[in-house]
């Protein structure tokens, strides 16, 4: 990594002597890219000579773009010590995130253009990752009143979603998809019943009742998708449904998939790598809503992903401080941190597991949430902004809460060996994070101008 931070400043330069990850065309190959002005200029087999342009040298890394993490919650404002854009960015860039969409269940919630505006100026002035705010569907998250999603789509909201709750009136939930159908702007849905998961502290089944906690159903989950996929149909908008956690509702998503309905979904790493079984030890840093549920879910969310069911992997990051997290399992809240762990759990499960080629599941990360969102990155194609990660796939490290740039530290990965690692993150061109090989790491903050249009 020496030279990368000064040389990257200058604007122009090429990266030689990488494996070029291209998780559009699916393909691993040596390869060069060169950046100008914050985008792919080039891509080739090595530099081209022309202009004296310093090499940066990949030493035979993994080059791919920047991930995509469409689910985060950054706290801010409100419960700034739990996590800050600022902080959530330093983590994101730690992570090779360079874009991601963060919920809008805020302290005030975000549900006005002037907290849309004001996540992004935060955003980019901490200059780590670009962050686009989710907003709010109903004012105050409470279902009674629609926000002015219209307001907030011009001030740079990229989709809404009332993601921490549901939204539970039916009728406002049609309506909501019939408006934002008139802009083609997407609709994430927290899908749960309130009534069947009220006072269930994990998944409810064998290690619910062996462990005497109340459980939360998989019903709880399922019979709020089967609603608003129905009214998806009904309407004709584009509905996304988040952290999908159970087999069934993996079922009925490739159900209305096949009948022509407008949906997408995400699942997220802890399911992928974890079961309701792992709360055996009453580690509330593995509570999470909806919860870790049995083998057969797992399996069948990792079904979805190679059928295309389940279309990409978003992280739910969600930071609480410790001591909130060392209370008692049934006191202690729901959700786990993940900007930092997502590229290595989905390497770790997917990749060197044999499941998937790398660049299939590169694309989980980084081209699938992008087109979801419509959003010009993802991509490493000449032309694209040159947000871009490098990696080592094959490094194994152990997950520590504690080295966490998150100023939260609840993993659900504690202690666990993981394989794959960010060596390197660059934000429209220039490194903003660096990692070398005796694993000194830095941060460069490089204030962006906001300009991420929508394709």
């Amino acid at each position: 990594m020496k030279n990368w931070s000064k040389d990257s400043a200058e604007g122009r330069y090429w990266i030689a002597g990488a494996r070029l990850v291209d998780p559009v065309a699916g393909t691993v190959s040596e390869g060069a890219i060169k950046v100008e002005e914050g985008m792919i200029a080039d891509i080739a087999a090595k530099p081209d000579g022309k202009g004296k342009l310093p090499v940066l040298d990949a030493g035979g890394l993994c080059l791919a773009p920047g991930l995509v993490d469409m689910h985060v919650h950054l706290r801010e404002p409100g419960h700034e010590y739990r996590e800050t854009v600022a902080t959530g960015s330093r983590a994101a860039a730690r992570g090779g995130v360079t874009t991601m969409t963060c919920m809008p269940n805020t302290n005030p919630v975000i549900d006005n253009a002037a907290l849309v505006r004001h996540i992004r100026e935060q955003a980019s002035r901490a200059g780590l990752c670009h962050v686009m705010p989710i907003a709010a569907i109903t004012l105050d998250l409470k279902s009674k009143r629609m926000s002015d999603m219209g307001e907030m789509l011009a001030a740079g909201a990229a989709a809404f979603s009332d993601d921490g709750r549901p939204v539970t009136d039916a009728s406002l939930m049609r309506h909501a998809l019939e408006m934002l159908r008139t802009w083609n702007a997407l609709l994430i849905s927290h899908s749960e019943d309130l009534n069947l998961s009220e006072g269930g502290h994990m998944h409810e089944g064998p290690a619910s009742t062996r462990l005497g906690l109340k459980g939360i159903p998989r019903e709880a989950e399922d019979v709020a998708v089967d609603r608003d996929l129905r009214l998806a149909r009904m309407t004709g908008g584009r509905l996304h449904i988040a952290h999908v956690s159970s087999g069934n509702s993996v079922e009925s998503i490739r159900r209305a998939k096949a009948d022509g309905v407008r949906v997408t979904a995400e699942t997220a790493p802890h399911y992928l790598l974890l079961t309701d079984e792992d709360l055996y030890s009453y580690d509330s840093h593995k509570k999470m809503n909806p919860p870790l549920r049995e083998q057969s879910d797992q399996d069948a969310l990792l079904a979805g992903l190679l059928d295309g069911t389940i279309d990409c992997v978003a992280t739910d990051h969600a930071p609480h401080t410790e001591i909130d997290k060392k209370r008692e399992l049934a006191y202690a809240p729901f959700g786990v941190i993940g900007l930092e762990t997502s590229l290595a759990a989905v390497l770790t499960r997917l990749v060197h597991t044999g499941m998937m080629e790398l660049p299939r599941a590169m694309a989980l990360v980084t081209a699938k949430p992008a087109e979801i969102l419509g959003l010009p990155v993802g991509r490493l194609e000449k032309g694209c902004p040159a947000d871009l990660v490098l990696f080592d796939p094959e490094e194994t490290w152990t997950v520590r809460g504690a080295e966490m740039a998150s100023l939260s530290a609840n993993t659900a990965f504690e202690g666990m060996e993981l394989k794959g690692r960010v060596r390197a993150t660059l934000l429209d061109g220039q490194l903003v994070f660096g990692r070398d090989s005796d694993g000194v790491e830095t941060f460069t903050s490089r204030p962006w101008r906001d300009e991420l249009p929508v394709i």
